[in-house]
């Protein structure tokens, strides 16, 4: 982006000290993707930025400058998602996927408004397997608006999966075909129909999903997903 003043709709997903008074936020922006920005005097007492980190806030930012680095000028709250104690930890591993796995000012605007409805219904939704199968869609849908989409209905040779073939999961290639049916990331093609159909057909099948998409985020992160964070999320969303 050249040296001008943008506006967008943003969220922020994590924020850094810089120097005495200011902060190096990372926020979201459905126009501009990731952008990394110096909110000025954030700290100080009587900061117009005062509820910057405020979790769950949705705002509209004016921001601008040269390089990647760039300066945000203002910020109004227009939308508050109130965020539940329980469901705070699902919301920050939500931050660092994005964070991991998008480039700075590449636009993806899907995944935008994907991320704020999901972090909506999380706070209404009250069954851990629902909360959990909601996440691995959007883990998938981010997977695909990135280009590495896999197919959940043929494997990696172009066959159609079959309910009662056993297939593994290879991140370079998809679903394969396999006879090892006694592995721990080994799923029945049942459980993977199912997911596509818009279930978890069991707790293995739980299992296998949130390996195969663990194992396609890690391919493309810019550094492994924390994985104490993320067996957190698992025994939060269980």
């Amino acid at each position: 982006m050249k040296n001008s003043r943008f506006s967008a709709k943003a969220v922020l997903l994590h924020s850094s000290n810089y120097r005495e008074t200011s902060l190096i936020g990372t926020f979201f922006t459905d126009k501009y993707g990731l952008v990394k920005l110096v909110v000025r005097a954030a700290k100080t007492k009587k900061s117009k930025f005062s509820s910057i980190k405020a979790p769950g806030a949705v705002f509209d930012i004016e921001f601008g400058g040269k390089g990647e680095l760039k300066n945000l000028y203002t910020a109004e709250i227009v939308d508050s998602i109130i965020i539940d104690e329980t469901n705070l930890k699902i919301h920050l591993y939500l931050h660092e996927i994005i964070i991991r796995t998008l480039e700075l000012e590449a636009p993806v605007q899907a995944i935008f408004e994907s991320l704020l409805n999901l972090m909506k219904e999380i706070e209404k939704i009250g069954d851990s397997t629902q909360k959990e199968f909601k996440l691995r869609q959007f883990e998938f849908q981010l997977l695909s608006e990135l280009g590495y989409e896999f197919s959940l209905s043929h494997d990696c040779n172009g066959k159609l999966i079959e309910e009662e073939s056993f297939y593994e999961f290879i991140p370079s290639q998809g679903l394969k075909e396999t006879s090892k049916v006694d592995q721990n990331y080994v799923s029945q093609g049942s459980s993977i129909l199912r997911f596509k159909e818009g279930a978890f057909e069991n707790e293995q099948s739980k299992k296998f999903i949130k390996y195969i998409m663990r194992s396609s985020l890690d391919t493309i992160s810019t550094k492994p997903l924390n994985s104490s964070k993320f067996f957190r999320l698992n025994k939060d969303a269980n």
